[in-house]
């Protein structure tokens, strides 16, 4: 906490006199029902319920109490409420390592970070280095425009022979995942077959993530773009290509090129630790990061909601 409240106050973003006293939390660890555990009450001893810095903290305490009274009724007695996700689903961490869950149809979604590192997340977030940037991404993707052409035709191959392989082994795809290999430095198609889905399916606990790991889906295809890639040097430039690569799928989907696959087929690109969807725009891909507020308000991205999509027609 103290790192946290030293860079605040170095961006001149630190409040004081905004935490609860240890009387107020005493009684307010009575009425929601719910012992509170050290590394909350060490937030609300700085921050209290009245700062807006932290988007998917409760501002407000009895919000707080009514929705820790329902999470111990719902029989979540190892978790305690700590926000309701930017006014929509209601976030939950777990008392004894801080994991930070999302609730959705009673189902717990792993949102892959504790309440500490969400907290940093915030404050890195206010760095203006990050606008920066994002403007040279920018300014690469609009360098990168000769290219777009030679990289549709690179895809379209390389999807022409992974699509060949699937039909001979009398497969579907049930979603394509696109990106770089292993060692960064080769970008692949990666399939995902529906005769593993189904199998999947039929486990008493089915790994969610494992079916949109792009390393694990069954049909792995190399897309050839060397003349493309010696341009690239940095991760700006890769995330300048996975953008360009973006604009590629949007066309080719406006063309129904992919109109003989399954319903509901998926397809992404892994740009860094977030996956981008020809859905969609371009600015809601360069700007979005693999933060809270992305996999809260976009929790239909995530690998449970991918899947709950495609089980409804399977």
């Amino acid at each position: 906490m103290e790192k946290i409240i030293d860079k605040l106050i170095q961006m001149n973003r630190f409040e004081e006199e905004k935490g609860l006293s240890l009387e107020d939390i005493r009684v307010l660890n009575e009425n929601s029902g719910n012992n509170i555990p050290d590394f909350f009450i060490s937030y609300l001893k700085v921050f209290g319920f009245n700062d807006n810095l932290f988007g998917g903290v409760f501002n407000e305490e009895a919000d707080f109490v009514e929705q820790n009274e329902m999470i111990q009724e719902l029989g979540y007695t190892d978790y305690i409420a700590i926000g309701d996700a930017y006014n929509e689903n209601l976030i939950v961490a777990h008392i004894e390592n801080q994991k930070l869950f999302l609730i959705e149809d009673d189902h717990l979604i792993d949102l892959e970070m504790t309440f500490s590192q969400m907290l940093i997340q915030a404050v890195e977030a206010l760095d203006s280095k990050k606008f920066e940037i994002i403007q040279q991404v920018n300014s690469v993707y609009e360098s990168f425009q000769d290219h777009k052409n030679s990289l549709k035709n690179s895809f379209i191959k390389s999807f022409s022979v992974l699509n060949e392989t699937v039909t001979n082994n009398l497969d579907t795809l049930y979603g394509i995942v696109i990106a770089k290999n292993s060692e960064g430095n080769l970008y692949c198609l990666y399939g995902g077959s529906l005769t593993t889905f189904r199998v999947e399916m039929n486990k008493q606990k089915v790994d969610y993530n494992q079916l949109w790991n792009p390393e694990t889906m069954n049909y792995h295809q190399a897309i050839s773009m060397d003349e493309i890639l010696t341009d690239i040097k940095t991760e700006i430039d890769f995330k300048a290509l996975d953008l360009l690569f973006l604009d590629v799928l949007r066309d080719l989907k406006e063309e129904e090129y992919f109109r003989d696959q399954m319903n509901r087929f998926s397809i992404s690109i892994q740009s860094n630790h977030v996956n981008l969807f020809p859905e969609d725009s371009y600015n809601e891909s360069l700007m979005k990061e693999n933060n809270l507020e992305t996999k809260i308000r976009r929790f239909w991205e995530s690998p449970y909601d991918r899947t709950r999509l495609l089980m409804e027609i399977v």
